[in-house]
């Protein structure tokens, strides 16, 4: 089941109760500039402020904490703009479509910017009826790691391969084996803690 998207909601219903009760200047900037702007400005501070937010949380793994902490102000600045922004004309639907749109484009926006940047490692399981050991010598060749096992399936022997890469490689590595046996098994996953051995 899909989680709801409960933060905009209820951002979004937050921004509406205040805005009944609370006369609220507008953005000091956007004063004197057309109407149909304000949404614009809307949808673009909120896509930078989720987008931000993904560096923000990046930083945070990676124990940068003056990374985190600028990123973490620069959201807090976007984000009580867009929010001004909003309160200044409930009334106008673009505005609020604007929020919404802005909040979603920026969630897929940070999971570019995530993929794009791709901290981390991923342990790459590679299964082989056939070429087991191409696949593995082709790996290192490349500067990867690679571990072999002797392993029995269904149909009979098998060679298991670990490969161990940072997480930008890890699509270059199952290319590399489809393109040696594109009959090849293969599973991937995120490495959370990782000691000794040998890096790429």
């Amino acid at each position: 089941m899909t989680a709801l998207p409960i933060q905009p909601l209820l951002i979004l219903a937050a921004a509406l109760a205040i805005g009944r009760f609370a006369d609220l200047p507008g953005l000091p900037f956007a004063a004197g500039l057309p109407a149909w702007t304000l949404p614009i400005l809307i949808f673009l501070l909120l896509t930078l402020n989720n987008a931000i937010d993904t560096l923000r949380v990046l930083s945070l793994a990676r124990g940068q904490r003056a990374a985190a902490w600028l990123a973490g102000f620069t959201q807090a600045t976007l984000f009580i703009t867009a929010i001004a922004g909003l309160l200044t004309n409930l009334d106008n639907p673009w505005n609020l479509a604007a929020f919404a749109g802005g909040f979603a484009c920026g969630s897929v926006l940070g999971i570019l910017v995530e993929a794009r940047l791709a901290p981390g490692h991923r342990l790459v399981r590679i299964v082989s009826s056939r070429r087991g050991t191409a696949i593995a010598d082709a790996l290192r060749q490349r500067g990867w790691g690679a571990t072999e096992f002797a392993a029995r399936g269904q149909d009979g022997t098998v060679t298991l391969i670990w490969c161990h890469v940072p997480r930008r490689d890890a699509p270059a590595v199952t290319n590399q084996a489809l393109e040696l046996d594109p009959e090849a098994f293969l599973t991937a996953e995120n490495v959370r803690l990782s000691r000794g051995g040998w890096h790429a």
